[in-house]
């Protein structure tokens, strides 16, 4: 039976009044011209973070901040919305995440980075599993790469396994939900994010000297760009993949990521620019009155947020001029 779209009136309602508080532009903008991390503090502390700033003990201390502030937009989200098993959807990311960055911590003997309670797994039971190599309790397919993990990674000692593994199994997961909700929009979604990422391992694999058959087994399935076609692409100069996908939506973005990453041997252009785009995609729904688009535009406009104030942060603590924290900003959902 079709979903009746009038559920979503009142969670669109809500997230209307919540659009109204997002930092705009010229806020960041502010905060890259204070004169240093604790100045631009203090620039936050004039919006809603105002609460959070005061109890922070040290400007280092920003990302527990951004962390809690994720945690409650995606909890308000999930409370308010006609369906809460597709807002789940999205959460998953950090569930990927978070193993992530356990299993790195766990095999390589690197220090444990923050981990993002927002998933759909408890922090604790994540821990608890990877620690203990005990996956019983996990949902099936993330069972079963945790398992694969171990396997492989006790076998090649290659951490990208930890990556490719639970990649692969996340965006099948995303894209199985998708279909499953009959849900166009998230289907679509999912398909942009895995072929921005396929975009920007190819050029990484292409920069790196890697050959095909590595690129092969690192790029996510289910993507609307062929694989093939990025094989092939593989022993061709890097100025090649402007050309071969000049007719892909794509196009502007490869060209201008592509060119940055020639001058400057860097991923930090392209990734802003996939940022953007999919802020682009998402503000399309931004406007309907009776759909999921708006609360999945505005989780993302939080995300997007949140990204931009880390930036500003660590741009400042580590003392970078006002322009390279500008290049790196993405474009606000407002």
């Amino acid at each position: 039976m079709p979903i009746d779209d009038t559920i979503y009136a009142y969670s669109v309602g809500r997230v209307r009044a919540l659009e109204t508080r997002l930092l705009d532009q010229s806020r960041f903008e502010r905060m890259i011209d204070a004169a240093s991390g604790e100045e631009a503090l203090k620039v936050l502390s004039e919006t809603d973070y105002a609460a959070a700033v005061t109890e922070l003990n040290d400007v280092h201390d920003f990302e527990y901040m951004l962390s809690a502030e994720l945690k409650n937009i995606f909890d308000l989200i999930r409370d308010i919305s006609p369906r809460p098993e597709m807002i789940a959807t999205l959460a998953l990311r950090y569930d990927v995440h978070n193993l992530k960055v356990l299993f790195k911590a766990k095999y390589l003997g690197v220090k444990t980075d923050l981990l993002i309670p927002v998933g759909t797994v408890d922090l604790n039971k994540l821990e608890y599993a990877v620690n203990e190599d005990d996956y019983r309790d996990f949902p099936g397919d993330l069972r079963q790469a945790a398992e694969n993990i171990n396997e492989d990674f006790l076998v090649n000692r290659d951490p990208q396994i930890i990556d490719l593994i639970l990649d692969q199994v996340l965006y099948k997961q995303l894209i199985t939900l998708a279909g499953e909700y009959n849900s166009a929009f998230l289907e679509g979604l999912f398909i942009r994010q895995i072929d921005l990422t396929n975009l920007k391992t190819l050029i990484r694999v292409k920069r790196m000297g890697l050959d095909r058959e590595f690129l092969k087994k690192v790029l996510l399935p289910h993507g609307s760009l062929p694989a093939d076609r990025l094989i092939s692409l593989t022993d061709e100069p890097l100025e090649s993949m402007i050309t071969a996908l000049n007719m892909s939506e794509y196009a502007d973005l490869i060209e201008e990521g592509v060119r940055e990453w020639l001058e400057k041997g860097t991923a930090s252009r392209f990734e802003k620019l996939a940022d953007d785009y999919i802020t682009a995609y998402l503000k399309k729904g931004k406007w309907k009155a009776f759909a999921l688009e708006p609360l999945v535009g505005y989780l993302w406009a939080k995300e997007i947020e949140i990204k931009n104030i880390r930036i500003v942060m660590v741009g400042k603590i580590n003392q970078l001029p006002a322009e390279a924290i500008k290049e790196r900003i993405r474009n606000v959902y407002l």
